[in-house]
């Protein structure tokens, strides 16, 4: 009995080793190469589309290979039937580099890619040649930064000398990571200077216009205050001292749909005989801080979203009633590839906002929207941005239902 279950064991143990995805030798305890393979839909014949859709399934099956992923089910019960179940993952690795080492078409419709890759367990944050593909794949979201900085007591925000010690530290440390940003000046010269001051008084729509406005995906908002601070060292006031703090409060948001990605608070110190030149010292100091936090943040975000799913915004108009919008919100998970969950946020006015969690981009589901059979409905996309859709069901008319 004892042999027979040996044997067992060594076959169940060989069945396990053959099953597993091709994997090299690691290189580390949390780096593997591993095969894997992506499909994309070829959409009016455009295979450069659908062999980029293809990569971005593979690198995700590839993170999942290595990792494996976190699942959690939801499960709505009604009189004894399952009426709801998604499932959500959650991937806790990257891909450091990758090679297409094959494709295949399956039919008229797929393309099939297959990659050799390199994951790496954790986060890429401190790996810049990842950091870059990361980016990539996000595709290389523009950022903007805008600070009401106040130092020493003085509102040292000149648009035709710019002195703002913030934004500048945050956007070269952001820079030297390969994060690209607009051309600040040119696009401050196209807009008023009015909506920019109402922005650095808080207003956030019209820090999201002045973002949309400049090209810019990412806008980082906030304010910056160095102010002398009271007492210190003997030492340091008989030597003519001043010591300076400095407090910054940042925001990280997407443009087109407001939502946040990443906020940090930093504070630090410094000490001088001037007290400007302490005051720019300690902004310095915290923007540094303050940049090392957002970029963590944001890369921890934007990895979750090209490895695990991220969230896009559908408004779609002209949905006459709510049984319309049922239906509607009923087909987006079936109609459209990649979509995981549907919320609905608002309807009114004909006009209906959704949530969808899915594993691809807005101009995948834009370009679904546009092609899938949604009949009796259709839906023409009118106004695409990197996180958020803007769609219209259109009404036959009266000659095309007569020809129907």
């Amino acid at each position: 009995m004892m042999f027979s279950v040996k044997i067992l064991l060594v076959f169940l143990l060989a069945f396990q080793l053959s099953a597993q995805t091709y994997s090299a030798p690691q290189t580390s305890d949390n780096q593997q190469e591993v095969i894997a393979r992506g499909m994309g839909a070829v959409i009016s014949g455009d295979l450069a589309k659908a062999e980029e859709d293809a990569i971005s399934n593979a690198l995700r099956n590839a993170v999942e290979q290595v990792i494996g992923t976190m699942i959690q089910s939801e499960v709505l019960v009604q009189n004894y039937q399952t009426i709801e179940d998604r499932i959500y993952s959650q991937s806790a690795g990257y891909v450091e580099r990758y090679e297409v080492i094959g494709k295949s078409r399956q039919g008229d419709t797929i393309l099939e890619v297959t990659i050799k890759a390199v994951v790496r367990k954790g986060s890429l944050k401190n790996n810049l040649d990842a950091l870059g593909l990361l980016i990539s794949r996000k595709g290389k979201p523009r950022l903007m930064i805008i600070v009401d900085e106040r130092n020493m007591d003085e509102h040292y925000y000149d648009w035709g000398i710019d002195m703002n010690t913030t934004e500048n530290e945050v956007m070269n440390a952001l820079m030297d990571k390969g994060f690209p940003f607009v051309d600040r000046e040119a696009a401050i010269r196209k807009i008023e200077k009015d909506a920019i001051m109402a922005s650095l008084e808080g207003d956030e729509k019209a820090a999201q216009n002045i973002a949309l406005q400049s090209g810019a995906e990412v806008l980082i908002v906030g304010k910056a205050v160095a102010k002398t601070a009271s007492g210190g060292p003997s030492a340091m006031v008989q030597a003519g001292m001043v010591s300076c703090q400095a407090t910054i409060n940042l925001r990280a948001l997407r443009a087109d749909d407001g939502t946040i990605l990443a906020t940090t608070s930093q504070q630090s110190a410094a000490a001088h005989i001037d007290q400007l030149t302490g005051g720019t010292q300690a902004l310095k100091k915290a923007a540094k801080l303050a940049s090392d936090d957002l970029t963590n943040k944001i890369v921890d975000r934007w990895q979750k979203d090209v490895y695990s799913g991220t969230t896009i915004s559908l408004r779609l108009m002209n949905v006459e009633t709510y049984s319309d919008l049922v239906k509607i919100k009923n087909m987006l998970p079936y109609n459209i590839r990649g979509v995981q969950n549907v919320y609905q946020r608002d309807y009114s006015k004909q006009t209906a906002l959704f949530d969808l969690d899915v594993r691809g981009t807005a101009n995948q589901v834009a370009e679904e929207l546009a092609v899938k059979d949604f009949s009796p409905y259709t839906i023409e996309v009118v106004n695409v941005t990197q996180n958020a859709v803007v769609a219209k069901i259109v009404k036959p008319t009266k000659q095309e239902e007569a020809v129907q």
